[in-house]
């Protein structure tokens, strides 16, 4: 990727012409063609998820925006993991409103692909099958009759304690402004919410908008069902293209800064939020980007694409159940995945 003189062109402090297309260069000395650049990304010509933006440009735009994610100091005790790692640490069962669960993938047996095109009839009253089937991939989305993973050892709950297995999955697409938007969602297998609102897996997310020239507008951080946008301006940032997020303790929503976080009573009344940490807890999301600094270096960024046209073999992305054991409310469920949930396509 030719994108390092023009790192800076993300914060808004370069202006770009032509729509920040930069023109095919001409041909070198030797006359090859050299390649043609936006934003200071080289374009693949590829546009394998079918969203009318350059494949590419996409993974340039994740590499060069991701967030720098402080962790809760003591790294609470649920760190985070990828979908991978906890999918060779689960079983998929089904739920019953009312009836005894049903085994659907043993231990071991719960893969990416496996998720997919699973097939499972709901219960009566007096608890026998019927002919009403629910599918992992398609279909109506029923709460209390619904596929579900669950990790059969507690200790999976901790996430994993190499940061190598800390991935982010990033999801770009168009905005309303004529620029796009990078999602950047982060999984841990349990989210320890106060007050016993408990429950396993947890995806949080915070969005990055980009307007037509590719400059940044700001950035939504996400808290659960809440999303909170703040223009470039109030955030801070790291060599001026990288935000940097306070994640909760426990709950792991996200935050601008630290006092925001800590004077913020969570959604529900669970409490306040807590994000105190230092610099040592800092999660360098992006493949290199920890260098010499203090922190942890993760897993990269994994570009997924879109839920019907998936990039990278992501194609947990169609999968339409929870995460997690079913508890006795949805607060203490686990939540579907990100292409399920609202804030997969938000633009304001």
């Amino acid at each position: 990727m030719r994108v390092s003189w023009l790192w800076a062109i993300a914060a808004g402090s370069v202006a770009l012409t032509g729509c920040g297309v930069d023109d095919e260069a001409p041909e070198d000395a030797l006359g090859t063609a050299k390649a043609r650049l936006v934003a200071g990304c080289e374009l693949s010509s590829v546009d394998g998820d079918a969203d009318g933006v350059d494949d590419g440009l996409e993974d340039c735009l994740l590499q060069r925006h991701a967030p720098v994610l402080y962790l809760p100091a003591d790294l609470d005790w649920t760190r985070p993991s990828n979908v991978d790692w906890y999918l060779a640490r689960a079983q998929m069962r089904f739920h019953h409103d009312g009836c005894p669960d049903c085994s659907i993938l043993a231990l071991g047996s719960v893969t990416q692909t496996a998720l997919l095109n699973r097939s499972h009839g709901e219960k009566n009253w007096i608890c026998s099958h019927t002919s009403t089937l629910r599918n992992t991939s398609s279909g109506e989305w029923v709460e209390n009759e619904t596929f579900f993973l669950q990790p059969p050892s507690d200790t999976t709950h901790n996430g994993s304690t190499n940061p190598a297995d800390w991935k982010i999955y990033g999801h770009v697409y168009k905005n309303r402004f004529g620029g796009v938007n990078l999602q950047f969602w982060y999984f841990f297998p349990y989210n320890d919410g106060p007050s016993g609102f408990n429950h396993e897996a947890d995806w949080e997310h915070v969005n990055v908008r980009l307007a037509a020239d590719y400059s940044v507008s700001g950035v939504h951080f996400a808290h659960h069902a809440n999303v909170t946008y703040f223009v470039a301006a109030d955030v801070q940032w790291l060599d001026t293209t990288h935000p940097l997020v306070w994640v909760a303790d426990g709950s792991h929503a996200s935050y601008r800064n630290e006092s925001t976080c800590d004077s913020t009573y969570e959604e529900l009344g669970w409490g306040l939020d807590s994000c105190q940490t230092n610099a040592s807890y800092r999660w360098f999301t992006w493949a290199g980007g920890k260098g010499t600094r203090s922190g942890y270096q993760g897993g990269g960024v994994i570009n997924v694409g879109e839920k019907t046209r998936t990039l990278k073999g992501q194609e947990f992305l169609k999968y339409n159940a929870r995460w997690g054991e079913v508890g006795n409310s949805s607060n203490t469920s686990g939540v579907r995945g990100p292409a399920m949930q609202g804030n997969w396509t938000r633009d304001t």
